[in-house]
């Protein structure tokens, strides 16, 4: 029993010295083998990479608000939306989303994959597949729509193709216009429409 006490003892002594000695080395040839890397603590980023997302200066989420003479609310908002680098106040934006909230309860929505917009001339343009829907029950697609932002004026300058309540619709031209005097809106189809009627069951 004294024997298997004197050798527990003992091992216990060596392993005291033992395993601080291999911890040693291993912390030891860590540090040689980390000799090799850079360690001069420079983030992952190039300095001209820092430089242009200084000078993108991109705008998560942005969004305008604002009412007509008349009291319709507008709204513009966006995914992203970036100013231009060559002409002051204007702004590229991407997936934006117009929402026009009128005094007669009709709403109407615009929605376009990329979109200019002219804070000091108060316009917009979008493009890349448009598509407009109402409340009253009109979808309408285009290339491209022109409008104003605090005002109720947009236009396409193509053809525009889509379905409402009379049936399928074709046009060389939409607009959307307000009365003035009444404030009465309007959607105005022109330059050749074509009218498929689908009569309600």
């Amino acid at each position: 029993m004294a024997s298997r006490d004197g050798f527990y003892s003992r091992l216990i002594a060596w392993l005291k010295i033992l395993l601080p000695l291999a911890a040693l080395a291993l912390l030891s040839t860590l540090f040689l083998l980390s000799r090799g890397r850079d360690t001069s603590g420079e983030l992952p980023f190039s300095q001209i990479g820092l430089q242009e997302r200084v000078q993108e200066e991109v705008i998560s989420a942005p969004r305008f608000a604002g009412a007509t003479a008349q009291g319709d609310l507008i709204t513009f908002t966006a995914e992203t939306a970036q100013p231009d680098p060559d002409i002051d106040n204007v702004a590229h934006a991407s997936n934006l989303n117009a929402e026009i909230d009128l005094t007669s309860g009709t709403h109407i929505s615009f929605e376009a994959t990329d979109a200019v917009l002219d804070s000091q001339n108060e316009r917009a343009e979008l493009t890349g597949g448009v598509v407009i829907t109402s409340s009253t029950g009109y979808t309408i697609r285009s290339e491209n729509l022109r409008t104003r932002i605090s005002a109720i004026d947009a236009e396409t300058d193509g053809p525009v193709s889509g379905e409402g309540p009379p049936g399928t619709i074709e046009a060389g031209k939409m607009l959307l216009t307000s009365d003035p005097d009444g404030g009465d809106v309007h959607l105005l189809f022109t330059n050749g429409v074509k009218l498929v009627y689908q009569p309600r069951e």
